[in-house]
């Protein structure tokens, strides 16, 4: 078994794809499934037979999610409309996640919980063309109709003016157009509104949610307003990318420097995040003298949390969901094995949703470390650098073999998604990466001393400055080589 968990995952992935291609009812898929799980049972001891099912049972389960994940509840929003549609609604409900201010609109994922409306009174033309005072009264004449009043469930990403601050869990009213997405259908969202003035949104005052996360996302915002009080505005956008995995100061220019040479990853929140959280925990913990059991559930305690912080995105998730196992495997005495714990973070993500295997972060977070798992000790065996004395030189060459690893695993997959081929990435991760993670280790500290002693967050403020003028120097100057990416 432990040794065929990367096999299990394989076969898990191919049913997802078979299912997604050929879209098979979901009741003989589900027969299926019993009649291998039975047959497994009496052949748990018949070596080759066992595996060969298990690998079946691994196919079959993966289709079945997949099929279990398009199956939405009755009163799920998307079957209250059509793909696309002019009648206004009317619904209540809250605030599921941070909401993200761009350009001056705001966008948030909001959970329902109430429907109304009334498709032969009200109108998308009526709606728009009424004044601020005329939205306020239909919205008190819509909450009165009692016929088309409906409970509901499901997601809806809703676009809006910046209406002042709204936050996670915050009970809100919304009137406006919804159409059903085709394109969001990985993300599990029901439908699209738009909220055409201030009017059509009505703050109840109100707070739902998990407590939990509203104090995830109220550190992170703390955190935010010290890198952007402390910091220039470009070194700010930077470092709160790297360190809480925010993109959306990030200058395009910058963003784009960082694709051509294939270093964009530095920007998003990975199992390097998650490795100096863990790192750091630890070390505070020790310190504190806390029992070593306890230790390792406070560390686990301190990586769900940041992983909330930083959005709970899918290299963030994956790195979490790895790191928790291998710190159960030291918990119980047992020898982590990187690739059990690779496969099952993937398991974990994709039987909560199938559909995140369809995701380019999805894939390139998993095929960059399974290329390293797989290719590194094969490159390090090929040229031989066992033999290499020096060690500050082996450290580079060892460096340069494991980013050339991760660039020959995702290489193919970038060249498809980004019509891009970058040959200066294997160079480019020799510097980027451990300024980056400098940059991290510098950030961090920063937000520690400053919500402790500000006073003595000046040289924190001065080294960030420093190492990322150093590195987009380095990076504008690798992107300028001869052939160093290319547009396909």
């Amino acid at each position: 078994m432990k040794d065929n968990l990367g096999l299990i995952t394989i076969w898990f992935c191919l049913g997802i794809i078979f299912t997604h291609l050929f879209r098979v009812p979901f009741w003989p898929v589900y027969i299926v499934e019993l009649a291998l799980i039975i047959t497994c049972a009496f052949l748990i001891k018949k070596g080759l037979s066992f595996n060969i099912l298990l690998f079946l049972l691994g196919f079959i389960l993966g289709a079945l999610c997949l099929k279990n994940s398009y199956i939405t509840p009755k009163n799920d929003v998307s079957k209250y409309i059509y793909y696309k549609n002019n009648t206004v609604y009317l619904i209540k409900g809250f605030i599921n996640n941070q909401p993200v201010i761009k350009d001056g609109r705001v966008s948030f994922i909001f959970r329902a919980e109430e429907l109304q409306f009334d498709k032969d009174k009200y109108s998308a033309e009526a709606h728009t063309g009424a004044s601020a005072s005329e939205e306020a009264h239909l919205a008190i004449l819509f909450a009165k109709v009692r016929s088309a009043r409906y409970n509901s469930c499901g997601d809806i990403l809703v676009y809006a003016k910046d209406t002042g601050r709204l936050a996670y869990g915050e009970e809100l009213i919304l009137l406006g157009n919804i159409h059903r997405p085709y394109r969001l259908f990985r993300g599990n969202i029901s439908a699209v509104m738009c909220i055409k003035n201030n009017s059509a949104l009505i703050r109840l005052n109100k707070n739902k949610g998990s407590l939990f996360r509203r104090l995830a996302f109220c550190l992170k915002d703390n955190i935010e307003a010290v890198f952007i009080k402390r910091l220039s505005p470009l070194t700010a956008s930077i470092v709160d990318a790297m360190v809480l995995g925010e993109k959306r100061r990030i200058l395009p220019i910058v963003y784009d420097s960082m694709i051509k040479s294939g270093t964009v990853h530095i920007l998003v929140v990975s199992g390097f995040n998650v490795g100096i959280i863990a790192f750091m925990a630890g070390l505070f913990f020790k310190i504190l003298r806390i029992p070593r059991k306890l230790r390792y559930f406070l560390i686990i305690f301190c990586l769900v949390f940041y992983c909330f912080i930083t959005g709970a995105s899918a290299p963030v998730v994956r790195a979490t969901v790895m790191g928790i196992f291998l710190i159960l495997g030291y918990f119980l005495k047992r020898e982590p094995n990187i690739t059990n714990s690779l496969s099952l973070a993937a398991l974990f993500i994709l039987v909560i949703n199938p559909k995140e295997l369809f995701s380019i972060s999805f894939q390139l977070s998993f095929v960059s470390v399974a290329a390293i798992i797989y290719l590194y000790p094969r490159l390090k065996s090929l040229f031989r650098l066992e033999k290499i004395k020096i060690k500050f030189l082996k450290v580079i060459v060892e460096g340069c073999m494991v980013s050339l690893s991760a660039w020959l695993g995702t290489c193919g997959f970038i060249a498809y998604y980004f019509k891009i081929f970058s040959p200066v990435t294997v160079l480019a991760n020799i510097f980027i990466v451990p300024l980056a993670t400098l940059i991290t280790l510098s950030g961090l500290s920063m937000v520690i001393i400053s919500l402790i002693l500000p006073l003595l967050s000046g040289p924190f403020v001065s080294t960030n400055e420093i190492l990322v003028i150093i590195l987009l120097g380095v990076n504008n100057f690798l992107i300028n080589l001869p052939f160093a990416y290319l547009y396909l």
